[in-house]
């Protein structure tokens, strides 16, 4: 070939290299596009997992952790509970174990699958059930986080054989698997500890679970903690693609941020970082929520909240609209019972309809103090002059009326397409007449007449209707006697028109002075909110503001941590900024009960009212959505009237992940750490693989069909 080659012209050598150019390139295109029609991109294993978070490292116990805490994450990729919560499905599935169900909803009974190993590699078996169940969580001296979230009372736990427990319920519960999702704890390591010093084991820094992933290490850097975990390769379940997963924890996102390249997520970004994150363009926001409210709790118990006047009124005076739009949120929530239709309650701001529930309270707006000549009597001119003026501004009193109804005589909106008009007959009336319209049915000397307008009948329209009556005497003269105006429409139109007259009054609405008791003690509440996250210090600010036009004012006090809690713990304060998440049962039990109210429960208002107790047990035990949903109505109207908080918005939450972790799914989480419900799914690295069955001969047939 290179002798033929070399007796060639230079044109004919051109050629020939053009040609075989051409052959090639063509031919790669062509092996190109089968490979990329005939191959699918395939998940590899390995693979480095970093996420950048901000917070602190507690208890890695599944017992002791917050739903949705950083600890909380590693608590869901280390320990494993007998059932899981699958965001893709929104159920409680399987986990550790499969389990049936008796036909009175009585009876769980749960088989712990085969091979299931704690990870030093001992046997998970029913000793661990009832080890976590019976030994710890029952005992009467346990006092871990998870007693918040679950009521495990009324339970029994008995075990069958080696892989085999029973569950007995007193009563069937809507909510039991949500308690199974607790993460196992190791009987052969903490077997030997007494409960009350569980807390304190070495074991919650160095823990071992049963989750597909095992704690590896906890180090301290120069400015931040990294937690390094590892797919472990004997567990029971799917298999990981990710090998390691390394979480990189700041005392502040100010720092976290500067680092922001190393990462490939990062948890939690709050609404100030957001256009930080976007403008480097290295990590893409994801926007998710949660079943979760933010929400002024209001101590009942509190001596100036008692009245529950004073509650509306804080309702009544809140703006939440311009307040979400400041704090750059957009979903606006008005009752904690996220289950059922939010529309049927929307509270309106209303400023004049706020201080007019402080009306009948003790706290009154400061009089002012009259001057000297203004003690003197008025002169009989200026007198007259004072009636006038009354007269103008409609605040003097009126003639007697002879229309009582509808609306006590008063004007009236209604949505009602029949309405009828009566009222009382004035001495010596021969007729009455409503508008051009002589009454039939009345009778000279009748104390009353009545009026039928209607639809039907053409004398009712859509929008307002003045009626004027008439009375004749027995010398034939017409006297107009009284008028109302009714005005026809619908609910919404109403609603509406009261809207807009409410914007209006609220644009003018002053800032007043403070109200006062009869004891000159000034009507100012104490507000708490934690420092993180930093968006509650705004919100009581705006709040402090808007309240000031309703003649309240504050004293905010913005807690660290620790004394946040303490105060939590104590109830001292009269306002508290917090959030609650509902979880996997959107279940309120925990937060609205007034067992809960004790100090350290989370109901957080000191709201007692055995009403609502028994609907919130009824609703425990409702296993149809329909019937659960109208208790859960039933509830909402109490909470209405009682005003034990002022519910505010549900927050937006970002993640932020690199386009080179794949198949992450962040819909229909309860808690921020349920994003590793799936991680088993995820995947960093990829390789791209024919498919099965494809052969030369796959070649030959698609390559006869391309011409």
């Amino acid at each position: 070939m290179r002798k033929r080659f070399s007796r060639l012209n230079q044109l004919e050598k051109i050629i020939v290299v053009f040609l075989a150019s051409v052959v090639l390139i063509t031919g790669t295109q062509i092996g190109y596009a089968f490979y990329n029609e005939y191959s699918e991109i395939t998940p590899v294993k390995g693979g480095v997992y970093v996420e950048g978070a901000v917070g602190k490292v507690e208890l890695i116990n599944p017992l002791y952790v917050h739903y949705g805490s950083l600890t909380h994450d590693l608590t869901q990729l280390v320990f494993s509970g007998l059932t899981k919560y699958d965001p893709k499905t929104r159920e409680v599935v399987p986990d550790l174990a499969d389990y049936t169900i008796s036909d009175n909803g009585k009876k769980y009974t749960f088989v712990l699958k085969e091979g299931a190993k704690w990870h030093d590699g001992t046997p998970v078996t029913s000793r661990d059930v009832m080890f976590t169940y019976n030994t710890v969580i029952n005992h009467p001296s346990f006092n871990g986080v998870i007693l918040n979230y679950n009521d495990f009372s009324g339970m029994k736990v008995s075990q069958v054989d080696d892989r085999t427990v029973e569950f007995l319920l007193e009563n069937p519960d809507s909510f039991f698997l949500v308690k199974t999702i607790t993460g196992l704890l190791p009987a052969h390591i903490l077997g030997h500890l007494p409960v009350e010093t569980l807390e304190q084991a070495p074991f919650n820094q160095y823990p071992i679970g049963t989750g597909p992933y095992r704690f590896m290490s906890l180090a301290s850097m120069d400015d931040f903690v990294e937690v390094t975990l590892e797919a472990f390769d004997d567990y029971y379940g799917e298999e990981s693609n990710i090998s390691t997963i390394q979480i990189r924890i700041f005392p502040e996102y100010k720092d976290l941020i500067k680092r922001q390249g190393e990462f490939d997520a990062i948890r939690n970004v709050p609404e100030e970082y957001v256009d930080k994150i976007r403008d480097r363009g290295r990590l893409a926001l994801t926007r998710y929520y949660l079943p979760q409210y933010v929400a002024v709790f209001i101590n009942t118990q509190s001596p100036q909240l008692k009245n529950n006047k004073v509650r509306l009124a804080l309702q009544l005076g809140t703006d939440k609209k311009s307040l979400v739009q400041e704090i750059g949120q957009n979903q606006i929530i008005d009752t904690p019972l996220l289950e059922i239709d939010q529309s049927n309650w929307v509270y309106q701001y209303n400023v004049n309809k706020a201080n007019g529930a402080l009306f009948d309270t003790e706290w009154k707006l400061p009089d002012k103090q009259p001057e000297a000549d203004e003690t003197e009597e008025v002169p009989e001119e200026n007198a007259k002059e004072d009636e006038t003026d009354k007269e103008n501004t409609g605040s003097e009193t009126k003639e007697p009326e002879f229309i009582t109804s509808p609306n006590g005589g008063n004007d009236w909106k209604t949505t009602d397409k029949k309405v009828t008009v009566a009222g009382i007959t004035p001495e010596k009336t021969k007729a009455i007449i409503v508008n051009d319209y002589e009454l039939k049915k009345f009778v000279p000397g009748d104390p009353g007449w009545s009026y039928v307008a209607s639809f039907e009948f053409g004398n009712l329209k859509k929008g307002d209707n003045i009626f004027d009556v008439y009375a004749i005497d027995f010398n034939e003269e017409k006297n107009l006697i009284d008028s109302i105006t009714v005005t026809q429409g619908t609910a919404e139109e109403f609603i509406e028109q009261e809207r807009e007259v409410a914007k209006q009054e609220n644009e003018v609405a002053e800032v007043l002075p403070f109200r006062e008791n009869t004891k000159g003690e000034k009507l100012i509440l104490h507000l708490i909110a934690p420092d993180k996250p930093e968006t509650y210090t705004k919100v009581a600010e705006i709040l402090k503001q808007q309240w000031r036009k309703i003649g309240i004012g504050l004293k905010i006090d913005v807690l660290e941590n620790s004394a946040f809690q303490e105060a939590l713990f104590k109830r001292d304060y009269d306002l508290l900024i917090f959030g609650q998440n509902l979880g996997y049962n959107l279940d309120a039990y925990p937060y609205w009960h007034s067992s809960q109210a004790k100090e350290g429960g989370y109901n957080l208002s000191q709201f007692k009212n055995f009403v609502v107790d028994s609907l919130l047990d009824k609703a425990r035990l409702e296993l149809d959505d329909e019937d659960r949903k109208k208790t859960l109505n039933d509830i909402q109207e109490i909470i209405s009237q009682e005003v034990p908080a002022i519910f505010l918005y549900s927050p937006t939450y970002y993640f932020a992940l690199s386009d080179k972790i794949q198949n992450a799914s962040f819909e229909n989480l309860a808690t921020a750490s349920d994003r590793f419900a799936r991680i088993a799914e995820w995947y960093g690295r990829v390789d791209r693989q024919l498919k099965d069955g494809v052969n030369p001969l796959t070649f030959a047939a698609w390559l006869i069909k391309q011409f």
